[in-house]
Order: C-alpha cells, then sequence, then structure tokens
C-alpha cells in the first residue's frame, strides 16, 4: 500500500526538470510584475542555480516574478527548464544580497513602497513538500497578486527535493532548515521592526513550527513579540506533535490561524501512510485542539483539483474571489483588531480556547 501511495503521487509530475530556475529578463515586458524577497538554504548546484543541497549559509535575494497575462486566478503554470512568460510564471530577475544590512535595507524600501497608509507589512511564506526554488517565488508572488495581499512580498526556500518520492529526503530538509529561517526572521524584524505575517503550506507548517518552538526556547515570548500573525494552511503536521510545539509558546500571535479540508487528498495519504486518522490539516475533530488559542477555518466545501485540494486557499478560485470580496473587516479580524469580526459566509463554532469557521461555498448562481 506504501508503495501504491507513492507511486500514485509520482504519477501527478511530469518529466521536465523541475530545480531548473531560469532567468528570462524578457518577461519584464510580458507579464504582471511582482517583487519577491528571497531566503534560502539551498545550495547552489553544478548549474549554478540553487538546487536541491542543503546549504548551511542563508542566501539573501531578491527577484522579479512575472506572472502570465492570461490566467485564471489561482492558477499557477510553471514551464520549469522551458518557460515561455506568455503562459507561465517566469524569474524575470534574481539578485543575490551580499550582506543581511543590504537585504534589510532593500526590504524596507519595498516595505514603504507597497504597505497601505499607516501599515508597514511583510508576509512571509514557507513552501511544502515536493518544491523547487522557483516554486516557492511563484507561489508567493501568485498568492499577492490573487489576494491582493499589501506589504513586501518574502519567500523562504528551503532544500525540498522537489521529487514525490522525496518524502523522507523533504523531512529531513525541513529540521535542517530551522535555523535559517531563524535567521530569515531576525534579518526581517531588522527592517525597521514591520508586522510580519508569517504563512506556511503542508510540510512547511512542520518547519515553522520547529522553528517558533526553537525560537521560544531561547528567547521566550519571541513569537508573540515579533509577529503579527500565523497561517498554517493545509499543515502536513502530526496533531499531537502540534501540541506540543505551540503550548512552547509564551504569548500565541493573534491571530493563529489553521486553514484546514477534510477532502484534502494529499494529506489522507500522509495520516495513512503514519498510520493515524488524520493530519492536522485534514483534522478529524476540531475538539481536539479546542483547548488552544487558534482558529481553524474549514474550507471542505471548496475544491482545487490542481492540487488535489491540498492548497485550496490559493488555489481555489472561488474561495479567493470570495476573500478578496470579504472586505477590511475580514481583515482586522486576520490582524487580531479587537472586537472583529469575520463576515465571509459560514458557521462559528466557539470551542474552550479555540474557535472554528466553516466557509460556505457560494451557491453557483452567485458564483
Amino acid at each position: 500500500m506504501r508503495w501504491l501511495l507513492l507511486i500514485s503521487m509520482a504519477l501527478l509530475m511530469a518529466c521536465s526538470d523541475r530545480t531548473a530556475a531560469p532567468v528570462l529578463p524578457e518577461a519584464l515586458n510580458i507579464g504582471i510584475n511582482r517583487t519577491v524577497f528571497i531566503g534560502t538554504t539551498r545550495a547552489m548546484n553544478a548549474a549554478g542555480e540553487f538546487g536541491i543541497g542543503r546549504s548551511p549559509t542563508l542566501s539573501l535575494l531578491q527577484s522579479e516574478v512575472s506572472i502570465p497575462p492570461d490566467r485564471e486566478i489561482g492558477s499557477m503554470s510553471d514551464g520549469f527548464d522551458k518557460p515561455k512568460p506568455e503562459r507561465d510564471f517566469v524569474l524575470a530577475s534574481l539578485d543575490r544580497h551580499n550582506d543581511r544590512q543590504s537585504f534589510a535595507a532593500s526590504l524596507s524600501r519595498e516595505i514603504d513602497r507597497s504597505s497601505e497608509a499607516g501599515r508597514r507589512e511583510v508576509t512571509v511564506f514557507v513552501h511544502g513538500f515536493n518544491n523547487s526554488f522557483a516554486d516557492s517565488a511563484f507561489r508567493m508572488a501568485q498568492m499577492g497578486h490573487d489576494l491582493d495581499v499589501p506589504g513586501a512580498l518574502v519567500s523562504y526556500s528551503w532544500p525540498s527535493r522537489a521529487n514525490p518520492l522525496g518524502y523522507e529526503y523533504d523531512q529531513d530538509s525541513a529540521l535542517f532548515a530551522r535555523d535559517g529561517l531563524a535567521d530569515l526572521l531576525r534579518t526581517i524584524s531588522a527592517a525597521g521592526n514591520p508586522d510580519i505575517i508569517l504563512v506556511a503550506h503542508s510540510m512547511g507548517s512542520y518547519l515553522v513550527m520547529e522553528t517558533l518552538r526553537q525560537l521560544e526556547i531561547a528567547e521566550p515570548g519571541w513569537a508573540g513579540r515579533s509577529l503579527r500573525g500565523v497561517i498554517l494552511m493545509s499543515p502536513d503536521l502530526n496533531v499531537d506533535l502540534f501540541r506540543t510545539q505551540i503550548q512552547r509558546f509564551e504569548t500565541v500571535p493573534d491571530p493563529f490561524l489553521v486553514i484546514v479540508s477534510r477532502r484534502d487528498i494529499i494529506l489522507r495519504l500522509s495520516a495513512r501512510l503514519r498510520g493515524e486518522p488524520s493530519q492536522l490539516g485534514n483534522i478529524d475533530d476540531t475538539d481536539d485542539i479546542g483547548d488552544l488559542p487558534v482558529t481553524v477555518i474549514d474550507v471542505s466545501a471548496f475544491r482545487d483539483r490542481q492540487s488535489g485540494n491540498h492548497f485550496i486557499a490559493a488555489g481555489s478560485p472561488a474561495l479567493i474571489q470570495l476573500l478578496k470580496r470579504s472586505g477590511d473587516l475580514d481583515r482586522e479580524f486576520v490582524e487580531g483588531r479587537t472586537g472583529a469580526t469575520l463576515v465571509i459566509p459560514g458557521q462559528r463554532r466557539i470551542l474552550s480556547r479555540a474557535t472554528e469557521i466553516e466557509v460556505t461555498a457560494p451557491s453557483r448562481r452567485t458564483r
């Protein structure tokens, strides 16, 4: 059964070189450009690109990602080693910062340029299993564009093998990458102490929680002081492990959102490989974490066929449109503003300390 599941995952992949990340400057004049800052603990390969190897040194970069002009909201097309800017996401530029001071200064300028009035914001995205260097930058650009994310965009690219058969390698790499993520978060804080929203997907949630636990042990209260909020999307994370990680926090960032779907095919496979009923991202019973100060957003009513319902928050056109229409009141809720409420359609259930929100899909007539 284990090999059958792994083979099924492999069938989702093409035969192209997924680790390739060609830079095409001409794409600047074709697509919609978004600036994405990148921190990576990937080692440089023989082709001069950031591949699957692990580096003890955090590299700091700045890129322009070209988003193809005609695409469905939520979609992301990667041309791998032969991208076409008219159709695919493309790295249009990639520049390396020689030190943390240069990176922080450039990031600070971008924060001032792109944040809304009165706010200095940074969204940091940590990708999951089976991602290449370019994948994480593309996904950050796609979410930033489709969801109208204000402020600066930062991607942390840890050394995933970018192969569906590399699950164990990726788990080891996620633990290896903890120090790099901690360094990146401290470097971002040095750019004028902006409001940091930390977003993780899938196995990236495992990395984020281990890193935050590590920072809390070294500096109790770090997460609550340094982060405006945390969002775990489809976390590929054992529920018992999550409990021990978050209980280490002196103050849990508010809000702390966990986006789940009981239709998540990938997490169903992950749980089965472990002999568990579910992972955190497709948790069977929210009462199991009801005593934790988190907000569970259940998006099971939506679908994202491109990812097997594993990246609904960024891949479902219907949910994206709903989130974009939700307005400033929802924004204040996500940022933990006192008295703010969520206005997207759904049902709210209050547990002992947690809140569960089941988002309702709009009818076909209103889509």
